[in-house]
């Protein structure tokens, strides 16, 4: 329970790296890269999949309906993710105006210290970690107060994308989601 009050902690208000694809395995080794645009398909749920899957699961705790994975939002998320990476958390969100697409937008940024030690080197694990930091923020955490990532996660959305920057030489990375309908 103290290590995930921690990364709630290391959330964030709202070179050597590229993206990875909806289909490329984790963990990720060599460079860097970002996961955000792909078909999404294949047998194992990769960790964008993952991010999805786990933010319903949230979501069912709820009662909310599942979201629909986009890969229009998933490629909007990976390029965010990138961008923020290099810049300032939802920097990418604001300089374009979400394009038109996306209405809300959760990250976990490497400015807070998001690296793959979260997930034991694991990328997916990594993006639980961060799914499970922002559903912790829930309305029962004990401040009164309402938070963002959370309200995000049961917004009326339909849809949602996720992107991941990592940057292999250092361990740390970018997770984005983007809700869009």
């Amino acid at each position: 329970m103290k290590r995930l009050a921690w990364l709630v902690v290391l959330l964030v208000g709202c070179g050597g790296g590229s993206v990875m694809q909806a289909d490329d395995a984790a963990p990720v080794d060599g460079g860097g890269s970002s996961m955000g645009s792909g078909s999404g398909s294949g047998g194992t749920l990769t960790a964008l999949q993952t991010c999805v899957s786990e933010t319903n699961k949230d979501r069912a705790l709820n009662s909310k309906p599942a979201l629909t994975e986009s890969a229009t939002l998933e490629a909007y998320a990976g390029s965010g993710a990138e961008y923020d990476f290099s810049h300032n958390p939802h920097d990418h969100f604001d300089l374009t105006r979400s394009e038109g697409i996306s209405f809300a937008e959760n990250e976990c940024p490497q400015q807070g210290n998001w690296n793959l030690s979260f997930g034991n080197g694991d990328i997916t694990a990594t993006v639980i970690a961060c799914v499970a930091a922002f559903y912790a923020e829930g309305p029962d955490n004990g401040d009164g107060q309402q938070h963002g990532h959370y309200v995000n996660m049961m917004s009326d959305n339909t849809a949602l994308g996720c992107g991941i920057y990592v940057e292999t030489s250092t361990q740390k990375l970018t997770i984005v989601q983007d809700y869009g309908r």
